[in-house]
């Protein structure tokens, strides 16, 4: 039985898709002049739709995980991975395309088992504005969705390739300004039996939500979907019965164009017609998620700081990483940075970093980390090749009149061979205060997560500028729950003028640069050299 899925080929498609749209979406998006669409109601809360529809010319990519309770499931527990994007053709239609992927064990005892679930969903979907007044709007919705993977004991076996389908008729009313209630009538449609055992069939269900805008860069929301006849939850003796899919969460504002959602939620479904489902089994045990929402469109304000000010030659160059710890800075709109490096112990790696709009940044990573056999083996997921992408996001900028900066970051990675590709989960803030006399200090708390092994570590570092061009960097991590031996690294990093050329020296006892690498240590010290280049696509 497989544990601690972490994303399979359908979720490096989701960061990859979702980077591309970063470059190819934006210049499309044409919405109107000075919108920030975040700041209105949502669309969609999750996978429950509203009445609301986005401005003629919007362009939504989004891009999301949900995690079971890791003391309820072995290693770092279940995930449901998802994203997908929409384009408004006018203000009333909007076409949009969704892809969820879950491969786990499901998270509780069915019939004394607990089987796996091969469960990879695409979505194509359409959703037109039927009428809109001042405080009533009313839309449809309508779906058509594939399981290119549906595999599981509880469902016969292998049952890809089935279609199923969703009708949503949202009713949408303003309370006030602030306050909107959702009205949902919607008809499920999957077959009743695959592989000759008994599946979900069709489903109506009724659903009623709520959105409260706290500020233009706060709301809340609240949903629950309850099915009237049909069954949508696999109880803990295999059969199907009715049970309510619920969510509650907050919507965060980063940017004028991104947002961070934060989520509880008892579903598993992430498109129109899975959006009914609960997770396995029994639907009580709730999931906690978040979201990543963005928005392009060159007409939109970049930031709620306004207009940025001139960027110095040495705040350019501190945007880019340490040896272990990140930067609390993000690279400037348009900036595309690839880094590779190499060192003792054949550890070695690449980065390809884009930076879409002020504020966010994408980051590839591919990373084998040192084979040196004094590293405490426990802790290093493989020494083979892996990678990690994720998001960065700026919640704070210095440079812009904050008292400091802070960004925080995700990163999903898995290991590249496909016959036991061991996961990574890593999250962490990165704080930093640029003093007068050009040395910048940085607190890094940081998290990582795999199997049954969590690290916790708090990188401390200071870059202190030399002179024009030439900073010496040090870094220590002390770490903590499974971890016991500290980090460090120290070196130099020149920027060749205005070449967008950099090149690193480093000595460390870290296995790696980046993810869980940073926080695990070797008796040995390593030394490695990177070479690093930023162009902005957008000049």
């Amino acid at each position: 039985m497989r544990r601690n899925s972490f994303p399979s080929i359908y979720s490096f498609l989701l960061g990859t898709v979702f980077t591309a749209g970063f470059g190819t979406l934006a210049p499309m998006a044409s919405a109107e002049s000075g919108t920030i669409v975040l700041a209105d109601h949502p669309v969609r809360m999750l996978s429950f739709d509203t009445a609301n529809t986005y401005h003629k010319g919007s362009v939504e990519l989004s891009l999301g995980t949900s995690q079971a309770n890791p003391d309820t499931a072995s290693g770092t527990g279940n995930q449901l991975y998802y994203g997908g994007g929409s384009y408004a053709v006018n203000d009333r239609l909007m076409l949009g395309m969704d892809l969820h992927n879950y491969v786990d064990p499901v998270g509780g005892l069915i019939g004394g088992a607990l089987p796996d679930v091969h469960m990879t969903t695409l979505a194509g979907w359409g959703k037109y504005q039927l009428y809109s007044g001042d405080r009533f709007s009313v839309s449809a919705l309508g779906s058509i969705e594939n399981f290119l993977e549906l595999e599981s004991p509880l469902f016969g076996g292998d049952a890809s390739g089935t279609t199923i389908g969703a009708l949503k008729l949202p009713v949408s009313y303003d309370v006030s300004s602030d306050l909107q209630l959702h009205f949902v009538p919607a008809l499920y449609y999957m077959p009743s039996t695959v592989n000759g055992v008994d599946f979900y069939g069709t489903i109506a269900s009724l659903g009623f939500g709520a959105t409260y805008r706290a500020s233009d860069r706060w709301a809340l929301f609240g949903t629950v979907d309850a099915p009237i006849s049909g069954t949508n939850t696999i109880a803990s003796d295999g059969s199907y019965e009715k049970t309510p899919v619920w969510s509650v969460g907050a919507r965060y504002n980063v940017s004028p164009k991104a947002a961070l959602e934060g989520y509880v939620t008892n579903g598993i479904g992430m498109t129109p017609a899975t959006s009914v489902l609960t997770f396995w089994p029994e639907g009580d045990e709730p999931l906690i998620g978040m979201r990543l929402v963005y928005t392009p469109g060159a007409n939109r304000p970049n930031s709620y700081r306004g207009a940025p000010a001139p960027l110095t030659a040495r705040q350019r160059t501190v945007q880019q990483d340490g040896f272990t710890m990140g930067s609390a800075d993000v690279s400037e709109p348009g900036d595309v940075r690839v880094s590779a490096w190499y060192g003792s112990d054949n550890q070695a790696g690449a980065l390809l970093s884009i930076s879409p709009d002020r504020d966010g940044e994408f980051q590839f990573i591919v990373e084998q980390y040192s084979d040196n056999a004094t590293a405490d083996q426990s802790l290093v997921p493989t020494s083979d090749a892996r990678y990690m992408l994720g998001p960065k996001l700026r919640l704070m900028d210095q440079n812009n009149g904050d008292s400091f900066s802070l960004s925080a970051r995700a990163l999903y990675g898995r290991r590249i061979d496909t016959t036991q590709r061991i996961g990574v989960f890593f999250a962490e803030l990165i704080g930093s205060y640029k003093a007068s006399n050009g040395a910048i200090f940085t607190v890094n708390p940081k998290v990582a997560a795999f199997g049954d092994t969590e690290i916790a570590g708090l990188g401390l570092g200071v870059n202190y500028a030399v002179f024009d061009g030439l900073d010496l960097i040090a870094e220590v991590t002390p770490v903590a729950l499974d971890g016991s031996d500290f980090t460090w690294a120290a070196g130099l990093r020149y920027t060749v003028g205005n070449s967008g050329f950099s090149i690193d020296a480093q000595a460390t006892n870290a296995i790696g640069r980046y993810g869980i690498g940073g926080m695990v240590a070797q008796d040995d010290t390593r030394v490695s050299l990177t070479l690093s280049k930023v162009f902005n696509v957008l000049r």
